[in-house]
């Protein structure tokens, strides 16, 4: 599909429904609002905050559409009253002249879809453009009276949602710049070798438990400020010697001795000590993963990906930090993967289910969101089945198999054909 597809369904006046998540009206408003077209967000007072910010984005005209500055009608605390809601949305619509109407009921509440809709058919308006943006299918639905509905997919071509943008939607920013190309790639392959290797990846873990972090952390189990990181004398790598493996990937790392520095580490390619400690200590996965996804980029037509989000709230910038790992995003469709190079049952299924509960909050029921860790793959296999099992908070619906995926240690050195799977089934799932 191309944008010349919605061009008989854009509309001079779109109103639109906003709920907790403003990406859908977002998409709806970039794919059939004409240019110099108004936008219109009915909103209640629960999601007025959403509704306000988005106007602010649209309003600034970033994509160059050329939209009329968005109006807000409110509906207090009316959400499910009939008569409120008719009365606000005609009392609007009289007011308009030139120009066809379009109403998207993807966001707000049935009822608010419910009266909005007989609100707007009640002004015997014959070109009126109704429309649904299907999560399912990736879709925008043109519905009509008299005839079956339109389908006109949204593929990855014909809009693109950055990663700022997403996050900049529910108010979220991050607190640096997520790392937008992978570091030290060839030391990253390496270490993913040798973590598809129990004995390996044991001996590692131990060394950055005994050795690394109780010289490199203060009490309160944060990094030393790079001051103090550059005190530190070498240290022994005396417990992973014994592992060929291991020794293959520090020498990627420029390192050749019985000891390892952070200085030497650093001069790869990484801008602080503390960023040394983080990449040995578990990060590299990230960089790993990174690498897999821009190695199938093209493919998949991604336009946005990255790795290490640190999130703020724009309320409150010392508070709500959380951690997201790596995303990318195809179209407007967010992918999210947590990684941990933890291998315990307890520890996936938390990362996993925190990246969910975040990925559902950005990218709504489109989102899809995938684990990538050192279990092995009969405990991926346990941890695959038990969330094939639980209840989706937002819809009390068995969330599905094509929504979420883990990859552990077996897969590890294959990844990116693993990923492209994934994203495969995906595609398939929504046509």
């Amino acid at each position: 599909m191309t944008t010349s597809d919605f061009d008989n369904h854009k509309v001079a006046h779109l109103f639109l429904l906003v709920g907790e998540n403003p990406l859908p009206n977002y998409v709806t408003a970039n794919l059939l609002l004409e240019k110099n077209g108004t936008l219109y967000l009915v909103h209640t007072t629960g999601t007025e905050t959403q509704a306000k910010r988005l106007k602010n984005i649209l309003d600034r005209d970033e994509e160059g559409k050329g939209f009329q500055p968005t109006q807000l009608i409110s509906l207090g605390k009316y959400e499910s009253d009939a008569y409120h809601i008719q009365d606000e949305i005609c009392r609007k619509i009289k007011g308009l002249k030139n120009g066809k109407t379009g109403l998207n009921y993807t966001g707000g509440t049935k009822a608010m879809a419910v009266h909005s809709y007989r609100a707007v058919l009640s002004q015997f308006r014959p070109d009126t453009v109704f429309s649904y943006l299907d999560s399912r299918s990736l879709e925008m639905c043109i519905d009509r009276e008299d005839r079956e509905r339109i389908h006109i997919k949204v593929t990855p071509d014909v809009l693109k949602v950055d990663l700022k943008k997403i996050f900049e939607l529910h108010g979220w920013k991050w607190g640096s710049d997520p790392i937008d190309e992978p570091k030290l790639i060839k030391a990253a392959n390496a270490f993913a070798e040798f973590h598809t290797k129990e004995d390996s990846v044991t001996a590692w873990r131990n060394w950055c438990d005994q050795i690394l972090r109780p010289v490199t952390k203060d009490k309160k189990y944060r990094w030393l400020k790079e001051e103090e990181l550059k005190k530190i004398n070498p240290l022994s790598l005396e417990t992973v010697n014994s592992q060929p493996q291991i020794k293959s990937a520090l020498i990627e790392l420029g390192l050749t001795e019985e000891e390892l520095s952070l200085e030497v580490v650093k001069k790869q390619g990484l801008k602080k000590l503390k960023h040394v400690c983080e990449w040995l200590d578990g990060e590299w996965l990230e960089h790993y993963v990174l690498q897999q996804v821009k190695e199938i980029s093209k493919k998949w037509l991604i336009h946005d990906s990255a790795t290490s989000f640190w999130i703020f709230t724009e309320n409150n910038p010392k508070e709500n930090k959380f951690q997201f790992d790596v995303a990318f995003m195809r179209g407007y469709q967010l992918f999210a993967i947590s990684c941990t190079t933890d291998k315990s049952k307890q520890v996936c299924k938390s990362k996993l289910f925190e990246a969910y509960i975040r990925a559902q909050q950005l990218g709504g029921s489109e989102a899809r969101v995938a684990l990538v860790c050192c279990a092995s793959q009969k405990d991926v296999n346990a941890l695959q089945t038990e969330i094939s099992n639980v209840f989706s908070s937002d819809s009390n619906a068995i969330i599905k198999d094509y929504k979420i995926a883990v990859f552990g240690a077996d897969v590890l050195m294959n990844l990116s054909e693993e990923i492209d799977t994934w994203i495969y089934k995906n595609d398939e799932d929504a046509k």
